[in-house]
């Protein structure tokens, strides 16, 4: 028994050395402000580290194993947390696919003496660990041992949806669900894609068309809308500024909303996004650049569309919801003006925004937190009702500000931008916060239609009916066809009730 107890006196120092090492600064952006926070992020170091206690625990069962296993786990860790600490950056799909795309060239340019100083380090440690482990003896019954700890593992991994999400965005599960997620990401992207029969009602030899994808914006909380905080400081006071309020998403989280805004897919014919093209695709095929600028993760739901598209542009490829500050919607602004710099007569341009997504702070410039006080924990509830909502309310303007700047670039050219949110937010309405439980408050995302003066020349007939249909009720997949109906096209076998730029009589 004594020399069982000096094996797992082993174990435990291990994963201390892991926890302080990797762990730890995976939670360097969170917030600290009093003894209930550190108690907060305290718990979750803890619950990340019983991971890699298991995942130790196992591999050090054998001797020879634990030679290999546990140097190369500790360089690893020290590779990803160096760059953790260092370029606020981890291990995402698109991390992955920008790393097995670049060469040897742009590779050495991130690898740095201070690194292979920090990793040298843990190896020495590591090294340390593994004389340490063979000077013991193996447990009695390691196979079992074995068994018992993998079921633990299986168990504690899925046994809080919550924990689980948080454990997969950290050292070591991160990894592996990141590498799982980027082989997903190929095989729906190498998925055949038809494109849906269209027809060309006239076309345009110059135009621009840039829609704006938000992320969490409700309807309800834009001052455009009648709501009693000035949100919108900017847009209220443009001309040719149209909102929708009566926009409603039958989905109530990215990976389900977005494939509808894009492909003709609605609750009818859910099976759309998966076989048929986004409208980039059409518009790509009728003589139009086309351009992806994203600031959000890539969902496994919608790989294969920004591949339809001429240009990719992937921000902030490293960053994760659960571990980032400082992620901000203006990034989109000078990759947007590298693509209309190269002057093509037709642009389409889809921004695919962070915007309200929680933590809410991690996306708002200190100089945007209009409203104060604002939230100074990563946990909802451990926050105050009004310090939420001013934090939420801060993201609002801060798109004002970043959607404003969009259409600012557009004013001389014949252009048409629109912006929707995926879904919208639960803000403590009946126990309810954030997105994805389909609370009501989810269903209405914000919807915001700007032309320019150009455009309501060129296409009168197209301004009319967006002014008729304002106050109209309509799903989020009308964004298919009105894009496709502002470049004057027209897919088979729909009807005019979910175009914005066609009027429908009874």
């Amino acid at each position: 028994m004594k020399k069982y107890w000096q094996y797992l006196l082993y174990v435990c120092m291990t994963t201390v050395w892991v926890a302080i090492t990797v762990v730890l600064p995976d939670f360097l952006d969170n917030p600290i402000t009093g003894l209930r926070s550190v108690l907060t992020i305290g718990v979750y170091v803890v619950a990340v580290s019983i991971v890699s206690w298991l995942w130790l625990y196992i591999a050090s069962l054998n001797k020879y194993v634990a030679a290999v296993f546990v140097p190369l786990y500790g360089m690893i860790g020290a590779t990803v947390s160096y760059y953790r600490m260092m370029y606020r950056v981890t291990i995402t799909p698109l991390m992955l696919d920008c790393i097995f795309h670049t060469n040897i060239e742009e590779a050495s340019g991130v690898i740095t003496w201070s690194l292979i100083m920090w990793v040298m380090v843990n190896l020495a440690i590591g090294i340390a660990l593994v004389i340490w482990r063979w000077r013991l003896e193996k447990p009695k019954y390691a196979w079992l041992h074995a068994l018992v700890a993998t079921l633990l593992f299986g168990g504690y991994y899925h046994f809080n949806s919550r924990l689980h999400q948080s454990i997969n965005q950290r050292y070591p599960m991160h990894i592996v669900e990141s590498m799982r997620l980027y082989i997903h990401l190929q095989q729906q992207r190498q998925q055949p894609h038809q494109m849906p029969e269209y027809v060309v009602e006239s076309a345009q030899d110059s135009l621009d068309i840039i829609v704006m994808i938000g992320e969490s914006a409700r309807a309800d909380h834009w001052s455009l809308n009648g709501y009693h905080r000035l949100t919108n400081p900017l847009l209220s006071q443009r001309a040719n500024v149209v909102s929708l309020p009566h926009v409603y998403s039958e989905h109530t989280h990215t990976l389900a909303s977005v494939p509808v805004l894009l492909t003709r897919a609605d609750s009818l014919h859910p099976e759309y996004q998966y076989s048929e093209t986004s409208f980039a695709a059409i518009l790509r095929n009728e003589g139009f650049h086309t351009a992806w600028i994203s600031n959000q993760d890539l969902g496994e739901t919608f790989a294969a569309f920004p591949a339809e598209c001429d240009t990719i542009i992937w921000l902030n490829a490293g960053k994760s919801v659960f571990v980032f500050s400082g992620w901000y919607d203006e990034e989109l602004l000078p990759e947007m003006d590298k693509q209309l710099a190269m002057e093509h007569a037709k642009n389409l341009l889809i921004l695919h925004a962070i915007g309200s997504h929680w933590y809410y702070n991690n996306h708002v410039p200190k100089a945007h937190n209009y409203y104060q006080p604002i939230t100074d924990n990563r946990v909802v509830t451990n926050n105050t009702k009004e310090a939420v909502i001013n934090s939420y309310d801060n993201t609002i303007r801060y798109t004002d500000f970043v959607l404003d700047s969009v259409i600012s670039r557009m004013e001389d050219r014949c252009a048409i931008v629109i912006y929707l949110s995926d879904h919208g937010e639960s803000l403590g309405e009946n126990g309810y916060w954030l997105h994805a439980a389909g609370a009501e408050e989810t269903k209405y995302p914000a919807c915001v239609i700007w032309y320019s003066d150009r455009f309501a020349q060129q296409y009168p007939d197209k301004i009319e009916a967006l002014h008729a249909n304002k106050n109209n009720r309509y799903r989020t997949d009308f964004l298919f066809h009105s894009v496709l109906s502002a470049a004057g096209i027209v897919v088979a076998n729909t009807d005019s009730t979910i175009n914005i730029f066609q009027t429908y009589h009874h």
